[in-house]
């Protein structure tokens, strides 16, 4: 397989072989991986603490600069404790098999993150997944199974990372109450760009308390890497004890826990590139009529090979577009994955849009 390789980046274009493209496939969404402020304080940090934590956490990786970091995106968010981890993968992947166990039953859409799925099978929990965001399906699921298990934990994202969509989050916590469950939403796509200072979106929806564990990973508004679990100081020191993908890692580099606290601050004073990506996102639908109201625009082709023809026309025509296939997305909704940020011009917003109806009209699909 054989993917692009990217050797310059800058704001919202990349160089491949040697060609200058308009990024659209990025989820850097508020252009902070490249903000003059953050790269100083995170080279800054490095001159003053080295590259590497040189151990985990558990050893003589825990500087004082994690547990600010740690303190401060909880005090943001509105929860008692985080917990860091090097990645949202990492993260994903091993929070399971701390939180549940062979008579936990684990009910989770149908679209959340590959990297939760894989989490939720290496733990011993029981699977059960409803229909995206299908509550009469999980309805269902929750009558049929839940007197079988002693606990139950409900998974979903708030805004979900191939359809752009939002969970139905009121109805989703009404069954959490109603069947005692610990409710699990995934903010990476969200975090940043909604509520007061870009807190999130289940503080824009005010349902930030009644959600038990909320997941952050730093990859995509904030510009960096790295993620944390949100919750009360119970989880965290059960994270803290147990989980062998906190546990058993060398720590990320100091200058990354020191470029969220700054991240933090930047996202907080962003109100204007928040708006400017609203105004992008209506410019982008104003266009193209798609499902999403969010900065990721889906737009549905069918198949493999038409999905794939269509990114490489537009990749010919100066805009990096990425087609995304099964089993990433379900079978036979293969599709151009569209990426808006607040740095996007209007004029490429418009140029892109009126490409893509081009080549979806040149090839028969219907938009």
């Amino acid at each position: 397989m054989s993917w692009p390789v990217i050797d310059t980046s800058e704001k919202n274009n990349v160089r491949i072989n040697e060609n200058y493209l308009i990024n659209f496939t990025s989820n850097d969404y508020l252009g902070l991986a490249q903000h003059e402020v953050l790269k100083n304080v995170v080279a800054d940090s490095i001159l003053k603490f080295g590259i590497g934590s040189t151990g985990s956490r558990r050893l003589s990786g825990n500087h004082q600069a994690f547990l600010n970091a740690e303190e401060s995106i909880a005090n943001w968010i509105g929860k008692e404790s985080a917990v860091m981890f090097n990645s949202g993968y990492q993260m994903n992947s091993s929070i399971f098999s701390v939180l549940a166990s062979t008579s936990t039953l684990i009910i989770a859409d149908k679209l959340i993150h590959a990297s939760l799925i894989d989490g939720i099978q290496f733990s011993k929990a029981q699977l059960v997944r409803f229909r995206h965001n299908d509550m009469d399906h999980l309805s269902q699921l929750l009558k049929k199974y839940a007197h079988q298990y002693e606990s139950i934990l409900i998974v979903c994202e708030s805004i979900y990372s191939m359809d752009g969509d939002e969970a139905p989050i009121e109805e989703i916590i009404e069954f959490k109450k109603m069947y005692n469950a610990t409710l699990i939403v995934d903010e990476a796509h969200s975090i940043g760009l909604y509520g007061n200072g870009g807190n999130g979106w289940l503080n824009k929806k005010q349902f930030i308390d009644s959600v038990d564990i909320v997941l952050v990973p730093f990859g995509k508004a904030f510009g960096l890497t790295g993620a944390m679990l949100i919750s009360n100081q119970e989880i965290s020191a059960q994270m803290k004890a147990k989980c062998r993908g906190y546990i058993y890692t060398t720590a990320l580099p100091i200058g990354i826990a020191v470029g969220i606290e700054k991240s933090i601050q930047l996202i907080v004073e962003a109100n204007d590139l928040r708006n400017n990506l609203i105004e992008n996102i209506k410019l982008f639908k104003s266009i193209i009529s798609t499902t999403s109201f969010s900065q990721i625009q889906p737009i549905i082709v069918g198949s493999n090979q038409q999905a794939s023809i269509i990114e490489s026309a537009l990749i010919e025509s100066g805009f990096f577009v990425r087609a995304v296939h099964h089993p990433t997305v379900p079978k036979g909704e293969s599709r151009l994955r569209i990426t808006l940020t607040a740095q996007h011009h209007k004029s490429q917003i418009i140029d892109l849009a009126n490409h893509i109806k081009h080549h979806l009209s040149s090839s028969g699909t219907n938009i």
